[in-house]
């Protein structure tokens, strides 16, 4: 393994490397997708609500080349 450079751009060369990682991978198919929010008052706090989002989803897993 080379050496870990501690310079500008040795981290720069690195964080290109992810972004140039991030757009090759393969992401998940998004065949559904449900949003629900429930919101509710606080009995003893009336200026707050409890927010609560729920994100159902079903994705396909793109195929793996075995």
């Amino acid at each position: 393994m080379a050496k870990k450079s501690n310079s500008l751009f040795g981290w720069l060369g690195r964080q290109i490397g992810h972004v140039k990682k991030a757009v090759h991978a393969d992401v998940p198919e998004v065949l559904y997708k449900k949003t629900t929010i429930q919101e509710a008052q606080l009995p003893d706090r009336p200026d707050e609500k409890l927010r609560r989002t729920v994100v159902d989803e079903v994705v396909r897993e793109p195929k793996k080349l075995s």
